[in-house]
């Protein structure tokens, strides 16, 4: 038996390098957006309670991702050919890798399914006016879940401990593989219809464009790990392990990147700017959010709150005064206010009859 005292590998190259420093990066700084995704409920209204818990979810299923890539690192010769590693432990230490690679499969498709269900999750509250679009993202939930179940399922009749350990055949590797890479697409897509009916200004447009940007990385660490199907750094059936480099490295790169993407739209920040925009851009369809009368009549001030006095009248004179807000905080609205002003919140068609 090889004991795992004698089971280590020195870090001697790149590759291994790469393996111990990116992944820990990317997963320290979505483990600060999920902190701050976790502090911003507390000034939400709204209860994102389900999509808070598969994003932590998601958090923790990368922390075991990243740890397992350490240990297939320093104990399976992960970053080393797969000839260095027979030659130092015959094929014991193929067998050994085999099965940690695995592990870091279920791992990650388990966190990457918990980032969807949770991204999709909240655009049913953005949708929940819009019956089709709010039940493609029910649809795409069940998808989703099928595909983990399929995934787990297909990488567990090839590797159950204590039992044989092989790797999964080409055909399941490009349906896993295919159909996330399609799902993340998908995830992405349904998001459109909700931002192009939205007349955005130049900073919304850029802070949209980022999450774009940050869901089409995620596509492409998708594609990138698919070892089975694109021989980037080595041929998958001569050296397994030089091949399933890239599939070690992408893949907390994947689910850390889309922590952030689903997390960024609930932090604080995310919304103030979306806040201020709107505050300082109205809009027609905001209608007449504001209006102030000031009467230089003789009559009391609480008579002018009725309309029916504002038309036909031969006494005084009456000037209607409109302005456009939305947002604001209520001491500046009211410091606003003259001493024969009256704020009225409800909409009115005044007509001014000579």
């Amino acid at each position: 038996m090889v004991y795992l005292s004698k089971r280590r590998f020195d870090v001697v190259n790149q590759k291994q390098i790469i393996l111990l420093v990116i992944p820990p990066i990317f997963l320290a700084l979505a483990a600060v957006v999920v902190a701050a995704r976790w502090h911003a409920r507390q000034s939400k209204r709204i209860n994102t309670l389900v999509e808070d818990l598969l994003c932590l979810a998601g958090l923790i299923m990368s922390v075991l991702v990243v740890a397992i890539i350490v240990v297939l690192v320093l104990v399976d010769g992960q970053g080393m050919s797969s000839d260095y590693v027979e030659e130092k432990f015959n094929h014991i230490g193929l067998r050994y890798w085999l099965r940690t690679q695995f592990a870091v499969d279920i791992c990650w498709a388990t966190s990457v399914t918990a980032v969807q269900l949770s991204l999709l999750q909240f655009y049913t509250r953005i949708y929940d006016s819009r019956q089709f679009a709010r039940s493609a993202c029910f649809v795409m939930m069940v998808l989703v879940a099928a595909w983990y179940v399929y995934a787990v399922v297909a990488w567990a009749i090839h590797c159950h401990p204590p039992g044989s350990c092989t790797l999964t055949n080409k055909n399941n590797c490009i349906v896993i593989g295919s159909l996330h890479v399609a799902f993340n697409a998908l995830v992405m897509g349904i998001a459109i219809p909700a931002v192009y009916d939205m007349h955005l200004s130049t900073r919304r447009k850029v802070s949209t464009a980022g999450l774009f940007l940050l869901g089409s990385f995620c596509t492409i660490c998708g594609i990138l790990r698919m070892d089975c199907v694109f021989p980037f750094f080595a041929d998958i059936k001569t050296d397994p392990i030089g091949a399933a480099w890239g599939r070690m490295l992408f893949s907390p790169l994947e689910i850390a990147v889309g922590i952030i993407a689903c997390s960024i739209p609930t932090l604080t920040p995310f919304h103030r700017i979306w806040r201020d925009e709107r505050r300082h851009m109205p809009k027609e369809s905001t209608g007449l959010r504001r209006l102030k009368f000031r009467s230089s009549s003789s009559g009391s001030s609480t008579s002018n709150l009725n309309p029916a006095h504002w038309v036909g009248k031969s006494g005084g004179q009456v000037n209607a005064f409109v302005s456009l807000e939305d947002g604001g905080k209520s001491s500046e609205r009211v410091r606003d206010l003259g001493t024969h002003d009256i704020k009225v919140t409800k909409e009115y068609n005044v007509v001014h009859r000579l």
